[in-house]
């Protein structure tokens, strides 16, 4: 009995260990945030991107986001250009960029609020 109140605790704690390393849902999609405004997504970009993305086509930690509102919508198939950006900030490791390494922070949804999210995603979608 005492042997499967230890195996018991131990898959508890198997299970937990687990669920802390997965990409956990937000529990929120690109459509429950509040309309975007493009002007203060440029705010947010400034603030929290531009050191590691360049709006050219210069070389940085992360990929350029040159010409990005043009080809957002073709990266994933069968997924919308602002459906993708959204993944990319809030879940950066779910759509990597080839010849770039997982650097980017996966706390966006923690440090910017919705309205910041949904300002830097239609800030992007007109680049």
């Amino acid at each position: 009995m005492r042997t499967w109140a230890i195996v018991f605790v131990v898959l508890l704690i198997a299970a937990a260990l687990l669920s802390a390393c997965s990409d956990d849902p937000l529990g929120y999609s690109y459509k429950d945030l509040p309309t975007g405004d493009a002007a203060r997504g440029a705010t947010v970009f400034t603030a929290r991107c531009a050191s590691c993305h360049a709006l050219d086509e210069g070389r940085g930690p992360g990929p350029s986001l040159a010409g990005y509102g043009a080809t957002a919508g073709s990266r994933v198939k069968n997924q919308s250009a602002a459906d993708y950006t959204f993944n990319s900030i809030l879940r950066p490791s779910k759509h990597l960029v080839q010849g770039f390494s997982n650097v980017m922070p996966s706390d966006y949804d923690e440090k910017l609020s919705r309205q910041e999210i949904a300002d830097l995603i239609a800030y992007l979608l007109a680049l």
